[in-house]
């Protein structure tokens, strides 16, 4: 007999498929289960990793054993001409077919009963028990709403970054609707990153209600469960489950977008929804690699940042038409120098215009590729050219928060601080919780003259981990205040205690502060700006502004462009009598700010100009 005939009479192949069906069974019960409970991925993970280690052992015992009628016998021990193998085969088949049918039944169950599970379910792991009614007094009683991440659900759990995708595609398609106000992505996601539960997220962020769902991915399989909660009613207005594959995807996003408009008819009316999730790519790989290097570029590290930049590669490889692929690209390339600085910055400044100017050849009102456009002017000192680049984007995208901010920096260094102050006042109503916006609030305050509003905010950003925490510019405000004694502190450490440049450049500076005969030694340990370390020169022109150094101007007198990201490190009343002085009007038309204030007008301190250059109003 051969050895497969053998295999066959022993029933080692109907075991081995008895023990599969019934392991799958098994599992699509365990998975149901948790699912309705919410519990940690882990536990399924532990199951499957059991099943698995399971099968080997079975296919032995199946070859070694036999089942009789007396019990378990080793296979050698039994004649031939008494065995039960075919009794026992039969058996098995009967095994195998009973338990295809539970697993079916417990798949459909899965499916029907998904869309009238409650809130507390489908968000429990963000919400504890009995949270929900103590935080609804908060909730503004406006139409308005949050959508949060959507729950990775998935096996492996390595599917989060299509979460967050999703919500982020719904959140662009409900942003458009008149009368209902979408809470900001950032704010929302990094309330969730903080377990807060559903209503605090809800009282925190102003809204009534919230859109809340998981995401269980397959192969190319995809489920979507969501659901729409009204916070204050403590109820579930509406919640459905979605199976599909992944080329569904926008198809999914559209029916969920057109169900929340519906649910909330009663509040906005018989409004239609206009430009709900439009398709961004025909290609499915290249959505999923967009979301991937979306995922990690909100991670704003050097490594993840690599990461993101390879998967928008791929994905514009795949879909070349593919213009969020292409912008994202380019705010990636961006990005990278500034959190690390070994990457040359003219190099990937330039590289990420490339890819914003092909996002716009395909998507001439693409917000991402625009505010890139005008950041590189910004950077080359080009400033009419990024105000006007600025100002389209804004236009295209009144709602975006970074288009506001960045344009308020601008228009802070520029000493335009009034304009700069309604332009980030914007984008923090829009953003109430994104760090950077409050950090730059601050620091134009600061510009301002007005101390405890910037200390204020400068100490909220730091509170939520920009710059790592770091109160460096609350030494600034100190500083610029006249009051070295409380700056001292917070300045000694520099902005990172770990860089031992930043920390030798602190201690230096304060030393010339108590002694002016050390000036000159910390003005020979700076030496002169250099072409491509604008991110170390903003620090450095922050102290010296900050002390109404004149050094600033022999500092950058061999940049070709002096622009540094200083916002109103200029216009502190620190600086005043520098700004009074020819060298100051100087440095400012090398930096194309004059050339600015003549289209754009003079700056609202112009009065403190050299008037024998400058021609105020």
């Amino acid at each position: 007999m051969s050895f497969f005939s053998e295999l066959k009479r022993r029933n080692v192949f109907r075991a081995g498929a008895a023990y599969l069906v019934v392991a799958w069974g098994l599992l699509q019960a365990v998975a149901f289960v948790l699912d309705m409970t919410s519990a940690p991925k882990w536990i399924l993970q532990v199951f499957v990793l059991a099943a698995a280690v399971g099968l080997p052992a079975v296919l032995v015992f199946s070859w070694a054993f036999e089942m009789t009628p007396e019990g378990v016998k080793r296979e050698s021990e039994i004649d031939r001409t008494q065995s039960v193998a075919r009794q026992t085969g039969r058996k098995l088949s009967v095994v195998i077919v009973v338990f295809l049918l539970l697993a079916v039944a417990l798949l459909l169950a899965g499916r029907f009963m998904g869309a009238d599970r409650t809130p507390a379910e489908t968000v429990s792991a963000v919400e504890p028990a009995g949270g929900r009614k103590a935080a609804s007094e908060s909730v503004s009683t406006e139409n308005s709403i949050a959508v949060l991440p959507f729950r990775d659900m998935s096996a492996a759990g390595d599917q989060a970054y299509f979460g967050e995708g999703i919500a982020e595609e719904l959140l662009d398609a409900l942003v458009k609707l008149d009368g209902l106000k979408v809470a900001s992505r950032t704010s929302t996601f990094s309330l969730m990153e903080k377990n807060l539960d559903v209503p605090t997220i809800a009282g925190l962020l102003h809204v009534s209600h919230i859109l809340a769902g998981s995401v269980r991915t397959s192969g190319k399989k995809i489920r979507v469960t969501a659901q729409l909660i009204d916070v204050r009613a403590d109820k579930n207005l509406w919640s459905e489950t979605y199976d599909g594959s992944l080329e569904d995807i926008f198809k999914i996003q559209d029916e969920i977008s057109s169900k929340i408009v519906n649910a909330l008819k009663v509040q906005l009316g018989d409004q239609v929804l206009l430009g709900s999730a439009k398709k961004l790519t025909e290609n499915a790989e290249a959505y999923r690699l967009y979301l991937q290097g979306r995922h990690l570029w909100r991670q704003r590290n050097a490594a993840a940042l690599q990461k993101a930049i390879g998967l928008f590669r791929r994905a514009v490889a795949l879909d070349p038409q593919f213009h969020q692929a292409w912008s994202n690209l380019g705010i990636a390339l961006f990005n990278l120098p500034t959190y690390d600085h070994s990457f040359d910055e003219t190099e990937y400044f330039a590289r990420s215009i490339e890819a914003a100017d092909i996002a716009l050849s395909i998507e001439p009102r693409s917000t991402e590729a625009l505010l890139l456009k005008a950041n590189f002017h910004e950077f080359n000192c080009q400033f009419n050219d990024a105000a006007i680049q600025y100002e389209r984007a804004i236009a295209s995208a009144p709602d975006d928060p970074t288009a506001h901010h960045w344009y308020a920096s601008l228009l802070a260094y520029l000493g335009h601080s009034r304009r700069a102050l309604e332009q980030i006042q914007t984008a923090h109503r829009l953003d109430p919780e994104l760090s950077a916006v409050i950090n730059t609030e601050g620091l134009i305050h600061l510009g301002l003259g007005n101390y405890d509003q910037a200390t204020e905010l400068i100490r909220q950003a730091a509170s939520q981990g920009i710059y790592g925490g770091s109160l460096f510019e609350v030494g600034l405000v100190y500083l610029s205040a006249g009051d070295l004694e409380k700056a001292r502190p917070f300045l000694a450490p520099g902005r990172n205690a770990n860089d031992a440049e930043q920390l030798k450049t602190s201690t230096l500076f304060l030393a010339a502060l108590d002694d002016p005969k050390q000036w000159s030694s910390f003005e020979d340990y700076i030496g002169l700006a250099r072409s491509g370390s604008r991110l170390k020169d903003t620090d450095r022109v922050f102290l010296l502004t900050a002390a109404g150094s004149p050094y600033v101007f022999d500092y950058l007198a061999k940049l070709e462009c002096p622009y540094t990201d200083t916002l109103s490190a200029y216009w502190s009343e620190s600086f005043r009598q520098q700004r009074s002085t020819p060298a100051f009007f100087h440095l400012m038309e090398r930096a194309g700010a004059v050339k600015f204030w003549r289209q754009f007008g003079w700056p609202d301190d112009c009065a403190s100009l050299d008037q024998n250059l400058a021609k105020c109003h």
